[in-house]
């Protein structure tokens, strides 16, 4: 039973190691990608509870990787003023949710301004998720926690058919790592799933200084998307893959700032040397060729970097309207609230 081929890129899946009863859908999709021409692991399934754990501490102690301070920064500022764009009682829905650690901003904001509200994490970890809400409930009296453990369209689904207002959040510029093109089709689902009273709420990165995101995006992410990462290929598929044998790497693509395509980050593990890689528990080889990379999610980006006028050019074709925007101080991060189209930008007022 082996899916083994020579071509580089073009590993050929038999029936028999597609066919796995033991082995979720969910991860031989990641099977697919990870054999297609273009070598790619799917967003989702880099943070697993141990990833998403190594995150939450990376983003809120790197000296270079700086979104979490940046948004975080604004939140402190404008979690009053998010909390004010829906009416009570609310639902408030945190997509890619982590730790929720800057969410708490605003969940402290909608507890005074609503009171009561339902409180919606949506991850791929749902272990983690489940864990952070317990804590939450504990800590904020009146708040009711529902984790869902998911995909982000999976989410939005899951609550698109309450009747109270929802306010999305996208924190910690995640919406970017969708592919740039894919990005106004997602959207544009999302759109379809919500009510004229609801709102989305992105984090997005605005810096492209080169060097700095050279910084930021370099060595100290390798324990995430490399280790860990390769640790759990080894862990689901019974795999033999050998982490010193690939290196991590990430390049800065840089766009005209006038064009409607932003500027981005390419992410990848690369192989050193030829080798082949065998996951047993579904009797598959991967052979690698020196320097064939693996790329982080669908590509061709990651982590894109926006200025204001490709914000509202993606919100203009998504059937969405840029209701608010803020900026930290130093203008190179911004928390943007969308409204469905057509809807005229409003606030509500605290509950009695």
């Amino acid at each position: 039973m082996d899916g083994h081929a020579s071509d580089v890129g073009d590993d050929v899946l038999s029936d028999d190691v597609m066919k796995h009863d033991d082995v979720p859908d969910e991860l031989m999709s990641v099977v697919t990608s990870l054999t297609s021409p273009r070598r790619y692991v799917p967003q989702w399934y880099v943070y697993d509870t141990r990833g998403s754990e190594l995150c939450e501490q990376l983003v809120q102690k790197s000296e270079t990787y700086k979104v979490w301070q940046h948004e975080y920064s604004i939140l402190q500022a404008h979690a009053d003023d998010i909390a004010g764009k829906v009416s009570s009682p609310a639902v408030l829905v945190d997509l890619g949710s982590g730790g929720s650690s800057k969410t708490r901003l605003v969940i402290e904001a909608m507890l005074k301004r609503h009171g009561s509200p339902t409180f919606v994490p949506v991850d791929m970890a749902k272990e983690f998720i489940e864990a952070c809400g317990r804590q939450l409930e504990t800590d904020y009296p009146g708040l009711t926690v529902e984790p869902f453990g998911g995909l982000y369209m999976d989410g939005v689904r899951h609550v698109a058919a309450r009747k109270e207002p929802k306010l999305l959040l996208w924190f910690g510029n995640s919406f970017s790592n969708i592919s740039i093109h894919g990005q106004v089709q997602m959207l544009q689902e999302i759109r379809a799933q919500l009510n004229e009273q609801d709102r989305l709420v992105l984090g997005v990165d605005m810096n492209t200084d080169r060097e700095a995101l050279s910084q930021a995006y370099g060595e100290q992410w390798t324990p995430i998307w490399r280790d860990n990462l390769i640790s759990r290929f080894n862990k689901d598929f019974d795999g033999n893959m050998d982490a010193e044998k690939f290196e991590y790497r990430c390049e800065f693509v840089e766009n005209p700032p006038s064009g409607d395509t932003p500027s981005y980050i390419v992410k990848s593990l690369t192989s050193l040397g030829k080798q082949r890689v065998r996951f047993e528990k579904i009797g598959l080889d991967i052979d690698f060729e020196d320097g064939e990379k693996i790329y982080f999610y669908e590509g061709p980006n990651t982590s894109c970097k926006w200025n204001l006028k490709q914000l509202r050019r993606l919100a203009e074709k998504s059937s969405f309207a840029v209701d608010e925007h803020w900026t930290n101080d130093e203008e190179n991060y911004c928390v943007i609230c969308l409204a469905p189209a057509d809807i005229i930008p409003t606030s509500f007022p605290r509950s009695e």
